[in-house]
């Protein structure tokens, strides 16, 4: 569950943490995506909640993004309610992730959003409030994933195969686990793959990418980073389409 923290923005902590002044006094946040012009002062709305690693579960706060201190919360304690978020580094593979999606989820409401901005978070959630089923974040980086999962998203990453070592460092940003599809049926080497997509901490999922690369018009032996974002699109669409049939058997 995810509470909501308003508070004025008082400036960076260190590389990744922020202070924010609360009427119960100062919060350190984390912020997962470019301050932009946050300056001290902003008004400003904080997520806290509580995720699972291992056996225990840790608690962090994210700094959403500029929020006037009279509004209310910007969604409810649930969040992204489990919708799938794609993350993506390289922008122009959004089109296969999203024609993924469309085929495997049967034409659900998407979202593509990025490179990441300030307000990435609320962006997140108002996407998810306004019916969308599924999104893709383009030009992100691995810090998203513990930002999705705050916000009560599943994340799915196109894992960057192609040079193993960025691949590392990128995933090795994230502090929280994510769904990483792996293509099979293809000629893809899986000692391409970052050796941290390999080890216990993150979710590895055997998907076909074909009905992704039929959507987009790609080949079928095409590049192992093409391949991934297909994989991951067709994942995100089954997740959204499962999403889809249990919210209508039990409601919202």
């Amino acid at each position: 569950m995810i509470a909501y923290t308003r508070g004025r923005f008082d400036g960076p902590v260190g590389t990744d943490e922020v202070s924010i002044d609360t009427v119960a006094g100062t919060v350190v946040a984390r912020i997962y995506a470019p301050p932009g012009d946050l300056t001290s002062g902003d008004d400003v709305v904080a997520a806290t909640a509580s995720i699972p690693v291992g056996v225990v579960d840790l608690e962090r706060t994210a700094v959403l993004g500029p929020w006037p201190p009279d509004a209310s919360d910007p969604s409810d304690p649930l969040g992204l309610r489990s919708t799938p978020v794609v993350l993506l580094a390289d922008p122009s593979l959004a089109r296969v992730a999203l024609a993924g999606i469309a085929r495997a989820g049967r034409a659900p409401e998407t979202r593509s959003v990025g490179p990441p901005a300030t307000a990435l978070g609320l962006d997140l959630l108002a996407a998810v409030t306004s019916g969308v089923e599924a999104i893709v974040v383009s030009g992100a980086n691995g810090r998203q994933i513990d930002l999705v999962r705050i916000l009560g998203g599943r994340a799915i990453v196109a894992s960057p195969v192609s040079d193993g070592s960025d691949g590392h460092a990128w995933l090795a940003a994230a502090e929280f686990d994510a769904e990483i599809p792996i293509p099979i049926g293809h000629d893809v080497d899986r000692v391409a793959m970052p050796p941290v997509a390999l080890g216990p901490m993150h979710q590895l999922v055997q998907v076909d990418p074909t009905p992704a690369l039929e959507e987009a018009g790609e080949p079928i032996d095409a590049a192992p980073d093409v391949l991934a974002a297909a994989a991951a699109g067709v994942l995100a669409g089954r997740i959204a389409a499962g999403n889809r049939r249990w919210r209508a058997a039990f409601g919202p």
